[in-house]
């Protein structure tokens, strides 16, 4: 596998960015997206900065993701620099999407130093045509205030989970509130690119 991360073309694109980006990670499966957070937070705990894991599973499942994919979880989340945060499993509080956000934002960097990485998303439910309509508005509103936010978030999406009918116009609408858009899949189909090349003109 380490020759594989060495060649894998997502991987030598998060190698390359610097600074604050809003990414979207697509896959198809959690094998080449557990690659993809890994080496993210593994480049970001490398300069000092801290890294978040938002997600509505069991912590220990992220915890064995995040070490298998090289990271000493236990010792970076006794220097306060990791931490898997629950978030709710019902997206019913979450509608009043900039307020979420911020308080996400606060109360999941309390006590950490920045810069921040981020990784998971705030809407869970990605299952169903509601859902994904709320969670463009959540993207798209974080995409308009993501000065404001001082962090880097990757969010991160299995489109095997997507709601079918409104798929591709998900994909579409969510590469307009990211800089960058990875698609983890097999090498010969992954890809990573700043999504400013699917605009018009």
């Amino acid at each position: 596998m380490n020759a594989e991360k060495a060649s894998y073309r997502p991987i030598k694109f998060l190698d390359r960015l610097e600074g604050n980006n809003h990414i979207v990670l697509l896959s198809d499966g959690r094998k080449y997206a557990d690659l993809i957070i890994a080496r993210y937070f593994l480049n970001g705990l490398k300069n000092g900065g801290s890294c978040i894991f938002f997600t509505a599973d069991e912590p220990e499942t992220v915890e064995e993701r995040l070490l298998a994919g090289g990271i000493d979880v236990d010792w970076y989340e006794q220097t306060n620099s990791l931490r898997i945060y629950s978030i709710e499993r019902s997206d019913s509080k979450k509608h009043d999407v900039l307020s979420t956000l911020r308080s996400l934002r606060e109360e999941s960097t309390r006590g950490m130093r920045p810069p921040y990485r981020f990784v998971g998303r705030t809407i869970t439910d990605i299952e169903s045509r509601e859902g994904m309509k709320l969670g463009l508005t959540l993207e798209k509103t974080g995409h308009e205030h993501f000065e404001e936010f001082d962090n880097s978030p990757m969010c991160y999406y299995d489109i095997t989970r997507l709601e079918r009918s409104m798929r591709e116009e998900w994909i579409r609408e969510l590469a307009k509130s990211h800089h960058y858009l990875i698609y983890a899949s097999e090498p010969d189909r992954a890809v990573a690119f700043e999504t400013t090349l699917l605009e018009d003109g």
